[in-house]
């Protein structure tokens, strides 16, 4: 059981690099000058829909709720 637990709680962790990529992507949504291509938002989208943990710090960033 702790094993399975501990299994699930890695595959829902988001690594740094995805992290960054959120931030980077929702700062510059929000910033005035910043451009977002169509193939970051759908890249974000996708993986807020299969991720809790982005669609929470997507969704605080941009705080959309």
């Amino acid at each position: 059981m702790l094993k399975i637990l501990y299994n699930l709680i890695t595959w829902t962790m988001l690594s740094t690099n995805y992290r960054n990529q959120i931030v980077d992507i929702c700062c510059r949504m929000i910033s005035t000058d910043g451009e977002v291509s169509l193939q970051e938002r759908i890249w974000m989208n996708k993986l807020c829909e299969h991720n809790e943990q982005a669609k929470r710090m997507r969704d605080d960033l941009l705080d959309s709720k």
